[in-house]
């Protein structure tokens, strides 16, 4: 609004000295100044009365520059302050969306955990369903969150379901190929599809990644022994028992194997340490009794 209304101030200015100078410019004609010394004399007129117009052009600029500065001065200053003022609410409006998207994050993760506690809790229950529903709606709030496609992967496992237990764990892989419990699952239910090489597969691959965990082990050595292999289950239960030497689980299959493979030494060995980590054991007399026969 402002700057239309200087603009129209210097239009009018300008306006003033062209009438002023068509005005003047009768007595100010072109003609050759060399006719007459009248002539000449009007030329020096004509020279003087240019010069004058010049200077009254000047001292017009002039004074129209000095009238509109303090106008300039008070619309720059204006100006300023409104990109300043702009500058500051775009600030604010910024720091304000951003506290209230954190705030919105930290009730969103709070609600998920919140979720995922009863999912978990359902499932101990056996209430397979109403934990399904609790997992899905975790994953409505947080479309990528990792605990809750695996809780739902081991949910369909439990439930034999073992076509969307494999597509949950297969899509964990896009998310995080470096788990070793993904490839435990995925072990676990070409296990339970009968596909026992596939089960071997995923499970030497999750001990690639974790050679610490015992269920691995136990694991793979059982399908071993369903595959008629009972010396390669051997090595890799020898393998857990360094691990965990007083294990009372490695120890119990260790002797089962070793009665498999009619190695009354290593079977006698192995009844020992059971002995020692686990005398309670009721299966002690019943082993005492195989091994005797070997």
């Amino acid at each position: 609004m402002l700057s239309t209304i200087f603009l129209s101030i210097i239009a009018v200015c300008l306006i003033i000295m062209v009438v002023i100078l068509i005005r003047k410019l009768p007595a100010v004609k072109v003609i050759n100044p060399n006719v007459s010394p009248v002539i000449q004399q009007m030329t020096v007129k004509k020279k003087l009365l240019e010069q004058r117009l010049e200077r009254h052009f000047k001292t017009g600029a002039s004074k129209l520059k000095e009238w509109l500065k303090p106008s300039f001065n008070y619309l720059t200053v204006k100006l300023r302050q409104g990109y300043q003022a702009l500058v500051a609410l775009e600030e604010k409006y910024r720091h304000k969306v951003l506290i209230s998207g954190f705030e919105d994050k930290v009730v969103q993760e709070q609600k998920v955990d919140e979720l995922l506690q009863e999912a978990d809790k359902l499932v101990a229950e056996e209430a397979y369903q109403e934990a399904e529903k609790k997992y899905i709606e975790a994953l409505t709030l947080d479309e990528k969150n990792y605990q809750a496609y695996k809780g739902l992967g081991q949910l369909y496992l439990k439930e034999k379901d073992f076509e969307h237990a494999k597509e949950t764990f297969e899509f964990l892989l896009n998310l995080n190929q470096g788990d070793p419990f993904i490839y435990h699952s995925l072990g676990d239910i070409a296990a339970g599809r009968g596909d026992l090489r596939s089960a071997e597969d995923g499970y030497l691959k999750s001990l690639a990644l974790d050679n610490k965990e015992i269920a691995t082990y136990l694991d793979l050595a059982e399908i071993y022994l369903n595959l008629d292999e009972p010396r390669k289950a051997f090595e890799v239960l020898s393998q857990a028992a360094i691990i965990e030497p007083k294990n009372p689980k490695i120890l119990d299959f260790l002797i089962e194997v070793c009665i498999i493979l009619q190695d009354k030494t290593a079977a006698r060995k192995f009844f020992r340490q059971l002995s020692l980590a686990n005398p309670d054991n009721q299966k002690l007399t019943e082993f005492k009794e195989r091994i005797g026969k070997l």
